[in-house]
């Protein structure tokens, strides 16, 4: 959605002063405009923005606090710390894969630094994928798959306990999994990476009926509706799904939904839902 800056400085609290002293002195952010030249700020930039106010608040300079945002935005750097990366994931899965928890606590410790996004999206996650994969081959056992689900579930409930102070005040989002979605931990991440961002999360979990959706949002009236579909559809029962979230979603509520278990779509996608390929591009309008 975009958001003209009298909206922005209610939603974040910033008045539209500062928000205009920032953009020049800072380079912070650079909005769009309308044909009329009023500035158009998206939903990345709101809950930045928002996240640098509650940064302030806690007693940060705004240098700092924008150096903050910043490294916790920033894309895995092309340089000596992806090996390191690399590195954990490998010794993580292999102790995850010998259910030896105390291995897989010590490997893990050694990127407790980062961010819990980057913790959730470079490192578990891929973790995940590959046991996925191995178990396809029938080179990884059921347990083995659900004790590293068990391992990395937990930590994701420990990241999104970090982020949920109970101070943000930026746009709210509701999260949860599509009707009969098991899965949860991609949909997990994403409530990390929005709360990082400053977003306050509405996180409904895994499997829910379309009628608990509806009722959620129709009641708070979130900026986003952001929904899992791991289970793989047909494009038929997909395109079914994602016109009924749509119609269910209050006009100003954005639909994004992502997931393994999107099909192909050939141009198909409803008016007014996103779909997005990564946890990355949950900000990134289409």
């Amino acid at each position: 959605m975009s958001y003209r800056i009298k909206r922005v400085a209610h939603l974040t609290g910033i008045n539209a002063a500062t928000l205009r002293a920032w953009e020049r002195r800072y380079n912070l952010i650079s909005p769009g405009r309308t044909g009329s030249g009023y500035r158009l700020y998206s939903d990345e930039d709101v809950a930045m923005l928002t996240r640098i106010k509650q940064l302030t608040d806690e007693g940060l300079t705004i240098g700092e606090a924008i150096a903050r945002v910043r490294r916790g935005c920033a894309p895995l750097p092309a340089d000596a710390q992806a090996p390191a990366i690399m590195e954990v994931r490998d010794s993580l899965r292999d102790a995850l894969l010998r259910f030896d928890r105390m291995e897989a606590l010590q490997a893990y410790e050694r990127v407790a630094h980062l961010p819990p996004e980057r913790r959730s999206e470079e490192v578990l996650l891929p973790i995940m994928r590959e046991l996925g994969e191995l178990w396809e081959r029938e080179n990884c056992t059921v347990a083995q798959e659900h004790f590293a689900s068990a391992f990395a579930r937990e930590k994701l409930v420990q990241m999104m306990a970090e982020l949920d102070t109970g101070a943000a005040s930026g746009p709210e989002a509701v999260v949860a999994g599509a009707p009969d979605e098991q899965h949860e931990l991609g949909l997990m991440a994403s409530a990390v990476r929005l709360a990082g961002a400053g977003w306050r999360v509405v996180y409904l979990g895994a499997d829910l009926p379309l009628e608990d959706i509806r009722r959620v949002v129709r009641a708070r009236k979130p900026a986003m509706l952001c929904i899992s579909v791991v289970r793989r559809q047909s494009a038929d029962t997909f395109l079914e799904l994602a016109t009924e979230l749509r119609a269910i979603a209050p006009r100003e509520t954005a639909v994004v939904i992502g997931g393994a278990g999107i099909p192909p779509l050939n141009g198909s996608t409803p008016q007014g839902v996103r779909i997005i390929g990564s946890i990355a591009e949950i900000f990134t309008a289409n």
